[in-house]
């Protein structure tokens, strides 16, 4: 980079003008949260018997789980060291304090700020180690006021590294599960789709997107007796499930992986207005940024590893 930034102030302003075609855009560099994400999955894939290491946070019916959240980025060359066991939420937060936190040179993602700036939506004391959902779906929503997080309010502005979270029931804490948080990889366009109408709103705009997150339901579930519902699958999986060369059997795991998920625009205000699961689910959920009855909450919030 810093070889390109000296090459370039050698041209002048008008020469560069002239070089360059119309259409020319700067290369878009990766968060470093992103990175770190990609890292942890892509080391994972290479562990033998992935999923005994990388695993949703399972809720049990008696209130327990399978252990206390954990997640490991080991050494470059050693995907033996890489570990998953968590949560959407807690997945999350440890990937932002893996990138920021208090043993990085950003130093801003610790405990602490995540007390102060994502507190229990409910007004309780938190009785977890990090935030959940709807904790960081509240806080997305008040980033004006959130350090080194800025809000983004329309899904088609969603950048990769930025970070969609929902809760569920705006008007309780619902459990075990009280909402879904994922990381955008990269945006894929629009993608209508004839179940895109159960919402409700005329020219609602599906923008497509490729996700991390960490789930115990993949985005995907193809229907194997319709080949157009495998030929979505196929082009737009989840690196959790697989499905055979013949389409005999598909398989699904949970953990953190790569997902593709559908968020939907107002054809007026471009506001979120709500998402899909994945592209083979029949059944689009309207969110919105404010709390309506029936409808989840959601919000959305770009880091700003630097600025306050």
């Amino acid at each position: 980079m810093a070889l390109a930034a000296s090459a370039g102030s050698l041209v002048s302003p008008a020469r560069a003008a002239a070089a360059e075609p119309a259409t020319a855009a700067l290369y878009q560099l990766k968060p470093p949260h992103l990175l770190e994400a990609e890292t942890l999955v892509e080391y994972l894939r290479l562990r033998a018997n992935q999923w005994d290491h990388n695993r949703y946070n399972v809720e049990q019916t008696n209130g327990e789980n399978l252990g206390r959240t954990t997640v490991t980025w080991g050494r470059p060359g050693h995907p033996e060291e890489f570990e998953n066991l968590s949560q959407c939420a807690s997945f999350m937060t440890s990937l932002l304090q893996r990138s920021y936190g208090a043993d990085t040179a950003y130093g801003w993602a610790t405990p602490a700020y995540f007390n102060q700036y994502f507190p229990p939506k409910d007004g309780l004391p938190r009785t977890s180690s990090f935030p959940n959902a709807e904790d960081l779906q509240a806080g997305f929503l008040n980033a004006s006021n959130v350090p080194h997080i800025d809000p983004v309010t329309k899904p088609v502005n969603l950048r990769p590294g930025d970070i969609v979270a929902w809760d569920y029931d705006p008007d309780v804490k619902s459990t075990p599960y009280t909402g879904h948080t994922v990381l955008i990889r990269a945006y894929l366009g629009t993608y209508a789709s004839s179940v895109d109408s159960k919402l409700g709103i005329t020219g609602v705009v599906p923008h497509l997107f490729q996700i991390v997150d960490c789930t115990n339901s993949p985005h995907g579930g193809p229907d194997r007796t319709s080949q157009s519902s495998i030929d979505r699958y196929r082009a737009y999986p989840d690196s959790r499930a697989e499905i055979a060369d013949d389409n005999s059997t598909y398989t699904e795991h949970s953990g953190v992986g790569y997902g593709h998920m559908i968020f939907y625009a107002d054809p007026d205000t471009s506001l979120f207005v709500g998402y899909r699961w994945s592209v083979n689910s029949g059944s689009p959920q309207a969110a919105v940024a404010q709390p309506v009855k029936d409808k989840k909450q959601i919000a959305a919030g770009r880091v700003n590893a630097f600025l306050v």
